[in-house]
């Protein structure tokens, strides 16, 4: 029986499609400013190709393979992401939410689910969710930047269960990454519903244990998978 629903914020709760292709945009035009043109077809055969080889720093590997390996470069093109950071949240209001997820999490909660947060983000997300009003319907009120834990990493997931005193085998977690979500989780028993959207929508399981429990394209469907079937 599940009791405990553990939940990603990047794809399940916050759409991040602005800030995807912000990103993008950015990534662009700086290699632009250096004289490297990239057609978007390029930019997106690179991106796709490092999505399927399940890439642990996404944007750090597309410029490093854009800008053929060229460390000095590779570098200072980092620095003019994380330096702009600031200005793309602020064009993209900080937090996109799903459609109808706050009712989503509290019909759950009106069902007396226990809720909890594993999601690698940094710590001002959470003023933005409490503010929105989403954060109170969790029982873990902290991100991978407040404990030091990252996923794919299964401590991270442990941490949590722990504290919203979740048993893992009675729990489902909510992701759109194979590999920082599903896989991790399942290691542990956490049985999994993965969330097809955004650009991680192409990563495909190379083998069983990569496979989710369920595969949604709505995120309404969570409710329906979790009060009808037998998890």
């Amino acid at each position: 029986m599940i009791k405990n629903i553990l939940f990603d914020i990047g794809g399940p709760i916050d759409k991040e499609a602005l800030m995807d292709k912000l990103i993008d945009e950015q990534i662009i035009n700086s290699l632009k400013f250096f004289d490297i043109n990239i057609s978007k077809t390029k930019y997106i055969e690179t991106q796709n190709k490092l999505l399927i080889a399940f890439s642990k720093n996404l944007y750090k590997d597309i410029i490093w393979e854009l800008t053929d390996k060229n460390c000095k470069l590779a570098s200072i093109i980092e620095k003019q992401l994380y330096d702009s950071e600031k200005e793309r949240n602020k064009k993209r209001g900080f937090f996109e939410p799903q459609e109808n997820i706050f009712n989503i999490l509290k019909n759950l909660k009106g069902k007396k689910y226990n809720l909890g947060i594993v999601a690698n983000q940094p710590t001002r997300c959470l003023k933005i969710m409490g503010k929105l009003g989403l954060l109170d319907f969790f029982s873990n009120k902290y991100v991978s930047d407040s404990v030091n834990l990252y996923k794919p990493d299964e401590k991270f997931f442990l941490h949590v269960c722990n504290y919203i005193n979740a048993n893992p085998y009675e729990s489902i977690m909510i992701g759109d990454r194979i590999d920082n979500d599903i896989v991790p989780a399942k290691n542990l028993g956490i049985r999994t519903i993965r969330f097809m959207t955004g650009r991680y929508k192409i990563q495909k399981p190379r083998k069983k244990s990569e496979k989710a429990d369920f595969n949604i394209n709505n995120i309404s469907n969570i409710e329906e998978i979790i009060d009808n079937y037998d998890l």
